[in-house]
């Protein structure tokens, strides 16, 4: 083991720095489910901005991004880059807009509101067996296989370690804690990720035409209909369905919004989060890419042998990064990279945690088991759900291992669970006739819907056009699918009643939402959301275009 006596100190120290930030932040904050999980109207723009960013940046990204980058290369900065400008300019005028000035605090609530109870109880459940089984289980691997191979010890027992301080970051501190963690985890992870990526290059031979020499089918953007990884139409049709749902419909990340001092301290975080994502593949995509020049050109020799397609060996993808820094970074230094990317663990573990257990609290606990029970109870009900996620989540995790790797497993799973989320969220919002009977057939059968049209292309379709247009791939049968729910939507809700229009127009999307509410501070023009959000838009579609 490469760890010295001073990186065990960083490490320690991190963790315990980070128990001593919840204990101070979460001083007095468990007397009200407000205050603990949510941290209502509390929350400045840059805590948020920062929160936002750390809680998507999981080890499916940093871990299992990398691994599929070292395979195929530049198209994966796509779910960054390109969706980055639709989704996040969806949650700032469409999603956020509704949900704040409707008091909505889970994602849930908001069918519940537009259709009735039972697309709102349905989802509840869906939503908590996906963050169950899939996010937390993802983020719990991902770190302690990290762990794993950079430290040294066995898997279980750093699932242990990350399950014991994460938990008790949420149990004690609440929602503030865990924002504020997230200040600090926002630099370490982007510290880490960028130390990491000009290592890499000092060493490659030629610098960064290393690189894009061994590029896996060339150094571009948008790969052809027959590219058998990601072509370029799996982005277009996740734009409406994965991507939408994990950045707009994501408890986990929509949360950090609805603790903002005013809509516009909400619309700015999301703005700086936007441009944080620039920074984003030089963390998670392009250290994949360099180790994949580096083992080519001789200069970096791993533990592991890594294949040639995503669909190779699983182990193997997911040990790229740690294998990276064992090659890279000297002892005594091994501390500091290993803090920042714990940071990313930590921070998603936390939310996941706290989102898991407000679900549970306000959407089953509150619901069906306790109508009338006391603020003192439900966050009584929350601690002891996060400790029971915690100890599920250290058994449950290291089957990851035998399906798939971390990728692949979060992605297709997640990709059956948005489909139907996702649908019946944008014809709610944008169609004043769809019914409550229709979002809840479509909740219901969206997921089964795509297992059969997984099952059935194969039996309709001829092997070359399935090779053609990459129709066995996982996001693009969930744009198929997507397309076979709205007509369903859509056939069901001219056949049903839909409610009256006086009890669900606050929930539909209206031109007013473009602009903030009245009584908000006014600022100045250089500090205006429009402006901001033009420049942001802007920079990233001369970012796109550059490397088309």
């Amino acid at each position: 083991m490469r760890v010295n006596g001073l990186d065990w100190s960083i490490i320690v120290g991190y963790f315990a720095l980070t128990l001593l930030l919840a204990w101070w932040k979460g001083r007095g904050k468990q007397a009200s489910t407000g205050s603990y999980f949510f941290a209502q109207k509390t929350l400045p723009w840059w805590v948020m901005g920062a929160a936002y960013v750390t809680a998507g940046m999981n080890t499916e990204q940093l871990v299992g991004m990398n691994g599929v980058a070292y395979t195929v290369g530049l198209p994966l900065v796509n779910w960054l880059y390109t969706t980055v400008l639709f989704v996040y300019s969806a949650l700032i005028f469409i999603f956020f807009p509704v949900y704040l000035r409707n008091n909505i605090v889970t994602v849930p609530h908001y069918l519940g509101l537009r259709f009735d109870h039972r697309s709102e109880n349905v989802f509840s459940l869906i939503l908590l067996a996906s963050y169950i089984f899939v996010n937390l289980a993802v983020v719990f691997y991902g770190g302690a296989k990290f762990l794993e191979v950079i430290l040294g010890g066995s898997l279980f027992f750093w699932l242990i370690v990350l399950a014991i301080i994460s938990g008790l970051v949420v149990v004690y501190g609440g929602m503030s804690s865990m924002v504020y963690a997230s200040v600090l985890q926002f630099v370490l992870i982007f510290g880490a990720g960028l130390l990491l990526f000009v290592l890499a290059y000092l060493k490659l031979p030629n610098g960064w035409s290393d690189v894009v020499d061994h590029a896996p089918c060339g150094f571009h953007l948008f790969k052809p209909t027959d590219y058998p990884e990601i072509p370029w139409h799996a982005f277009v049709l996740t734009v409406l369905n994965l991507q939408l749902f994990y950045c707009c419909i994501n408890q986990a990340l929509v949360q950090r919004g609805f603790g903002g001092r005013t809509e516009w301290d909400v619309r700015m975080a999301i703005i700086l989060a936007g441009f944080a994502v620039f920074f984003r593949p030089f963390v998670e995509v392009f250290p994949g890419m360099m180790a994949r020049a580096l083992a080519m050109t001789g200069h970096a020799q791993f533990a592991v042998g890594v294949t040639e397609g995503v669909s190779g060996s699983k182990m193997d993808l997911d040990s790229v990064l740690p294998n990276l820094v064992n090659n890279l970074i000297r002892p005594g230094f091994i501390g500091l990279m290993v803090v920042g990317i714990l940071s990313s663990v930590m921070s998603t573990i936390s939310a996941l945690l706290n989102s898991i257990s407000t679900l549970f609290t306000l959407d089953v606990y509150k619901k069906w088991i306790r109508p009338k029970a006391s603020e003192k109870e439900l966050v009584q009900v929350g601690v002891a759900a996060t400790v029971v996620l915690m100890l599920f989540g250290v058994l449950y995790s290291p089957l990851i291992e035998h399906l798939g790797g971390i990728f692949k497993y979060f992605q297709t799973f997640a990709a059956y669970v948005a489909v139907p989320v996702a649908t019946v969220y944008l014809f709610g919002l944008f169609w004043r006739r769809a019914t409550p009977a229709a979002a809840l057939a479509v909740m219901l059968g969206g997921i089964p819907l795509g297992l059969v049209i997984h099952w059935t292309i194969p039996m309709i379709c001829s092997e070359p056009t399935i090779a053609q247009y990459n129709l066995n791939n996982q996001f693009i049968e969930a744009g198929i699918c997507q397309f076979f729910c709205a007509i369903l939507f859509v056939i069901i809700s001219l056949a049903t009643t839909p409610r009256p229009a006086e009890e669900t127009v606050a929930y539909q999307w209206h031109w007013k939402y473009l602009w903030l509410p009245p009584g908000e501070p006014k600022r100045k023009f250089f500090a205006s959301v429009p402006f901001w959000w033009t420049v942001f838009v802007l920079f990233y579609v001369f970012l796109v275009l550059y490397l088309w």
